[in-house]
């Protein structure tokens, strides 16, 4: 006769039912069937598309202003500025696929060109938007970031 080990496993969270497979002797096939299927699960859950935004943000990218790291923010404007962020983010994202701008790849004067007026647009209207939230000292601050990331975009679509 052999020592086995069982190990539980809960078909969900909520379920009570728990079925065992052993380990070193013989192998419930069932419970090795509904093993691999739960793995498959986890494997699709974590590898299942996400938003837009996040799959081809400019987040971490030369399009990135981090203003979020490099401005004070109170806690009452925080909300309002994630907010208006987060809408141009998403509005950038549709722009870049319309015109296949990859943000992780190097800039192309041409298609940043093409989809000039819409990116544009978008600036125009997150420029009025925090406007409207951000004191004259943090409103300049954030002209002067954009224009810094502005012309590090430039910059790049001429370095070989």
């Amino acid at each position: 006769m052999h020592r086995c080990r069982q190990i539980a496993l809960n078909t969900c969270e909520e379920s009570a039912e728990v079925s065992c497979a052993c380990v070193g002797g013989e192998i419930d096939m069932a419970v090795v069937k509904k093993l691999i299927v739960g793995l498959f699960v986890i494997c699709l859950v974590a590898i299942q598309p996400v938003s837009p935004v996040f799959a081809a943000g400019t987040e971490g990218t030369i399009y990135d202003p981090q203003l979020l790291t490099r401005m004070k923010f109170s806690a009452a404007q925080l909300p309002t500025i994630k907010d208006i962020l987060n809408k141009s983010e998403a509005r950038i994202v549709d722009v870049f696929a319309k015109y296949k701008i990859d943000p992780r790849a190097k800039p192309v004067f041409d298609q940043l060109r093409a989809a000039s007026t819409e990116l544009q647009a978008i600036e125009s209207w997150e420029k009025k938007q925090m406007k409207r939230v951000l004191n004259k000292s943090q409103y300049a601050d954030y002209l002067e970031i954009l224009q810094g990331t502005a012309a590090a975009v430039i910059k790049a679509t001429r370095d070989d």
